[in-house]
């Protein structure tokens, strides 16, 4: 802590520390002088408590849309038999919106049809429903997994891979979650509420939900609200 008690003779001082690191960006800037806050504290020297953390910025996060997924679906199906666990995973995530950890650990035992139960945060039970087209190419898939308990085993260092691999379709990094936040974006496009939407993605509290808005659906929801 010596190099903090240098740069924080008084606290107007801090900016200098932060002008060090000026390539980082406010949320770092926020998590560092909340560190050296707390030590302050601590320590019961309030000479830095008093200073003002730098407004939090809101990322826009990059989310798969529609359209591309439609295109990774059309290049997977045109080796289908070769693409299938590709095929099924891609459609599991953007159709139905799982999480990565929910996707890996569906049992063989809890699909039923058009309907898959997963287990999510704090082993939370909902139930997902799938196409019946979907469930076609799910129940065909099953029948090469005799005495196997889950419908996926692999890693999520491989799931990760498999993701990765779409990237060169659409020319865009992807992640497992991207699909994810495609879902939500397109429930919300095609008009699903918050509320239903919480807990169609298994969330506990529906402001977590509404992360998922973007401007546009805000502007469009205030001007709804008396039509």
């Amino acid at each position: 802590m010596k190099y903090i008690d240098r740069l924080c003779q008084n606290k107007f001082d801090y900016k200098i520390m932060l002008n060090l690191h000026k390539d980082n960006s406010n949320n770092t800037k926020r998590v560092m002088l909340s560190a050296i806050k707390a030590y302050y504290k601590y320590a019961k020297d309030d000479r830095f408590y008093e200073i003002e953390l730098p407004k939090k910025e809101k990322r826009v996060l990059d989310y798969l849309t529609f359209k591309e997924y439609k295109l990774i679906i059309e290049y997977l199906y045109r080796k289908p038999v070769k693409n299938i666990t590709k095929i099924i995973i891609t459609k599991l995530l953007f159709e139905t919106g799982i999480r990565s950890c929910e996707l890996l650990n569906i049992e063989i035992k809890n699909i039923d049809q058009d309907k898959i139960k997963i287990f999510g945060k704090n082993s939370k039970e909902r139930i997902v429903y799938i196409s019946h087209s979907f469930e076609k190419i799910i129940n065909s898939y099953i029948q090469s997994r005799i005495n196997q308990k889950y419908l996926f085993n692999f890693s999520y260092k491989y799931l990760h891979k498999v993701i990765g691999s779409f990237e060169k379709i659409i020319n865009k990094k992807l992640t497992p979650h991207m699909f994810r936040r495609g879902f939500a974006t397109y429930c919300i496009d095609k008009n699903i509420g918050i509320y239903e939407l919480s807990l169609m993605m298994g969330h506990d509290n529906i402001n977590t939900t509404r992360t998922y808005l973007r401007n546009e659906h805000r502007i469009e929801l205030m001007k709804n609200i008396f039509n």
